[in-house]
């Protein structure tokens, strides 16, 4: 009777934790929340002159705007943990949650926006195939690297804010860093000759098995060593 009483208890605990980040990137909005989900569709539009035999970096692009998008989501998460929003971090010091539940839970939430990520990302694929018949000789690989990126960025990004009391300069780097990043290779594409770029537009992205293997421990080592990070930093930190 105890066991089922402390299990409730620890699961209650649970659903505050994961309510209270989806308070922080949901707001008080219900039709700006639409439009927060809506507006990687915007990305669809890097993929307009990509033909059948073009996959490689178009598909790239879209996906790697989409997987900065939902990464950038995870950073709102902890807006709540800011410094600057002083009353809210006294409001999580006292929760009924520990501070290993509140880490787990945010894991738990960073892994919802994956996959609301991913079906996003499914649904621009399909539209671009429908609208600009974009080919798909790319897809799998495409996807899958993107699936690394995301479980590494927010293996990174997790501990970062974790340990960062400045909610305001923590996201406003994230963002300057991401978009730096795509400009920087818009610009070395643009500077290849035309050659070199069209091949590399219509490259067929392959991945080894070998490969496979690696990306899938890359992710596990990822996590693994970003979650004792976070549950490290967050049970040390003062609020």
């Amino acid at each position: 009777m105890a066991f089922a009483s402390s299990k409730r208890i620890h699961l209650h605990a649970e659903r505050i934790a994961v309510r209270m980040d989806f308070a922080a990137l949901a707001g008080n909005s219900a039709v700006m929340n639409v439009i927060a989900f809506l507006a990687p569709l915007v990305f669809i539009a890097f993929t307009w002159q990509s033909g059948p035999d073009e996959s490689g970096l178009p598909l790239t692009v879209m996906a790697y705007l989409t997987v900065m998008y939902w990464v950038a989501s995870i950073a709102v998460l902890f807006q709540f943990n800011s410094d600057n929003q002083l009353a809210s971090a006294r409001m999580i010091g006292v929760m009924p949650v520990s501070r290993r539940t509140q880490v787990n839970m945010r894991y738990c939430s960073a892994s919802l926006l994956f996959l609301i990520c991913f079906a996003e990302l499914g649904i621009e694929i399909a539209l671009s195939r429908l609208w600009f018949g974009i080919g798909l000789s790319a897809l799998a690989a495409v996807v899958s690297l993107a699936m690394l990126a995301f479980v590494v960025l927010a293996a990174i990004v997790i501990p970062v804010f974790y340990s960062c009391g400045d909610f305001v300069k923590a996201y406003s780097r994230l963002f300057t860093g991401a978009i730096t990043l795509f400009f920087a290779v818009q610009i070395i594409l643009l500077l290849l000759p035309d050659s070199l770029r069209s091949q590399m537009l219509s490259t067929f992205i392959t991945v080894s098995s070998i490969g496979w293997i690696a990306i899938a421990a890359i992710a596990i080592v990822s996590l693994i060593v970003s979650y004792r990070m976070s549950l490290r930093i967050w049970s040390t930190k003062e609020l």
